[in-house]
């Protein structure tokens, strides 16, 4: 069998490679059993004013990754007894409703975690609540209007939205496209529920609790929330779209932070990582939780698919076979963010891959990383 030495020095002569053709930054890391056998930074951070190199404690936006954060908070608070996967979320949440009451008072808490509540793909509207929307839609001068029309919404409903309990009432206008668990769609916009879900049920907003009972207990130092402090930090990374690496609006939503905009680090996604291995330095989440949460709950829809293979959808967890080995991840990108973070548990195995430009090949890197390190 091979050392790992060998195979580490294998994946960095391929990530120097591929850093050297196609790349603004890449940062990655690696566990295997119960250490971080690799992290690693290549390329740029930020390209103007100076250039800034890129390394394993750049603090990145993780964009989607985020929801795995906010399922590991529920999962605690069911194995506390908080909530039960399978309560009606009006029994939790009774402004909670769709145009279809009768309908929506079936949606449980697992059918949010799942993406199985029956609500439409793509409703925008978690994301046009971002305060730095209108830069965002800036190319042409109608491109702000022209997203409004294609979400059917209006400036006036976007400026309503002042928190996450706005959002989820802001849910009474949608329809569903299926009864709830009759089929899956990825709903990003659901994700602030499961937030609004967490606040009420603890008394203190989802930042906090994620503090005190995930990110503080495994002492991610360089994990945050507050899009001031990542931007006020001196190792943070900018966004470059396409190949004149033009600079993007920063990546912040305060208001829908549960759907993706937690930053982070490769470092500390690698101690995040051995968490989810079940290696923690004290106990977070039973593994049992862990187990349920990657589960092969429904199979995903056809654009979901990924290199011919099945994929399923757990609680917050991608779930697909891969050369014979089961792996369970989840990625995110916005704009020139792309973060995937990849486990195959039954091989105590870890990958992040993190960019700070817009291309798919983080999956490639992820992929040709495991291939590596399992020597398949």
């Amino acid at each position: 069998m091979e050392r790992i030495e060998k195979k580490i020095e294998k994946i960095d002569i391929l990530l120097k490679e591929i850093s050297g053709e196609i790349t603004v930054g890449i940062s990655i890391s690696i566990v295997k059993d119960d250490r971080i056998v690799y992290s690693k930074g290549f390329g740029y951070s930020q390209l103007e004013p100076d250039l800034k190199s890129i390394d394993e404690n750049t603090i990145m936006s993780i964009q989607s990754v985020s929801k795995n954060f906010v399922a590991t908070c529920i999962m605690q608070l069911v194995e506390t007894g908080f909530i039960r996967l399978d309560e009606p979320l009006v029994n939790y949440l009774p402004y909670f409703r769709t145009k279809d009451k009768k309908l929506s008072d079936q949606i449980t808490v697992r059918h949010v975690l799942s993406h199985t509540a029956g609500f439409p793909f793509d409703l925008g509207i978690a994301n046009l609540v971002a305060p730095n929307v209108k830069e965002i839609y800036s190319d042409t001068p109608t491109e702000w209007s022209e997203a409004l029309a294609h979400y059917n919404l209006s400036e006036q409903e976007i400026t309503s939205i002042q928190s996450r309990e706005d959002l989820t009432r802001w849910f009474s206008k949608v329809d569903l496209e299926y009864p709830p668990g009759d089929g899956w769609n990825y709903c990003t916009d659901a994700y602030v529920i499961l937030g609004d879900l967490i606040e009420k049920l603890t008394g203190e907003s989802w930042e906090c609790y994620l503090l005190k009972n995930v990110i503080n207990p495994l002492n991610m130092r360089r994990t945050k929330w507050d899009s001031s402090k990542v931007i006020g930090d001196s190792n943070y990374s900018k966004y470059y779209l396409e190949y004149e690496k033009k600079e993007t609006p920063y990546p912040t939503n305060p208001v829908a932070a549960p759907i993706g905009f937690l930053y982070s680090t490769a470092n500390d996604l690698a101690t995040y990582m051995l968490f989810q291995l079940s290696y923690p330095s004290k106990k977070i989440l039973d593994s049992s939780y862990k187990k349920q949460m990657q589960n092969p709950g429904i199979l995903v829809s056809e654009p979901w698919n990924n290199e011919n293979n099945t994929r399923y959808y757990g609680l917050g967890w991608f779930i697909e076979k891969y050369k014979g080995k089961t792996i369970v991840e989840h990625g995110g990108g916005q704009l020139a963010v792309r973060a995937l973070l990849s486990l195959v548990p039954e091989e105590r195995l870890g990958v992040t891959v993190l960019l700070n430009f817009d291309s798919n090949i983080h999956r490639i890197i992820s992929r040709r990383i495991i291939d590596i390190m399992l020597g398949i």
